[in-house]
């Protein structure tokens, strides 16, 4: 488990938070409310409070928490292909959800996205809708040599045909990488891409910003369904 540092801010105040993750889910605690969700707009309060937040309610009687804008710094991995080496920078993100968003349709937005490191500060001022695009925004500003190393650069992972929201919604199938070496379309990813496959645990959601020991960057034989273009 990752903690990240934090800062909240909606009409009730500002406040410094650690959330955590496992690489697939998010975990905070604020005004004594756990919340829990894959996405900064599927963040879900184990219990109702309107005195302390707004809320996206659902037919169940559960709510994800809305009308919020969050700061939130991520240690990323970074690869040198010159010197072979990898090393952590942060990255830190500018997320807005509810009704004050400004990209037409959407209820969220990603605002800003810095990468600090020790040869410059990179930044995507854009307001954008995915995680995936402004990483890759911030890739193309990156020396030829620097790959981010993050599940969204691992040639393991694939987006679903069908879409995805903001953030952590890219799924990993490392543990079946041999049968996706045999797939080379859409229809091969959605065969392999079976709810067995999903209920055992072989394919599984996680966060672009998230790595583990088994990346790998791609190369030209590598299919996968995402816009990444930045090869070994």
């Amino acid at each position: 488990m990752r903690k990240y540092l934090a800062t909240y801010q909606d009409k009730r105040g500002t406040e410094t938070i650690y959330i955590k993750s496992d690489g697939s889910d998010m975990y905070f605690n604020l005004r004594n409310i756990d919340f829990e969700g894959p996405d900064f707009d599927q963040l879900t309060a184990n219990k109702i409070d309107e005195t302390k937040f707004d809320y996206e309610m659902f037919q169940d009687g559960s709510g994800d928490v809305t009308n919020f804008k969050l700061t939130i710094t991520i240690p990323i991995q970074l690869f040198n292909v010159e010197t072979d080496k990898i090393f952590i920078e942060n990255l830190t993100a500018h997320i807005e959800v509810g009704e004050t968003t400004t990209i037409k349709g959407l209820d969220h937005e990603l605002n800003c996205l810095t990468l600090t490191t020790s040869f410059g500060e990179f930044k995507v001022e854009k307001k954008l809708e995915w995680m995936e695009d402004a990483l890759i925004v911030l890739q193309n500003q990156l020396p030829e040599n620097i790959y981010l190393k993050t599940c969204l650069s691992c040639k393991y992972s694939n987006y679903s045909p069908f879409g995805n929201g903001m953030f952590g919604n890219i799924y990993c199938f490392k543990k079946v990488k041999e049968k996706l070496k045999e797939v080379k379309g859409k229809h091969d990813l959605l065969d392999l891409w079976t709810p067995e496959a999903v209920d055992k645990g072989d394919i599984f959601s996680v966060q672009e910003t998230f790595d583990c020991s088994e990346h790998q960057i791609p190369t030209e034989d590598d299919w996968y369904y995402k816009s990444w273009t930045k090869l070994m």
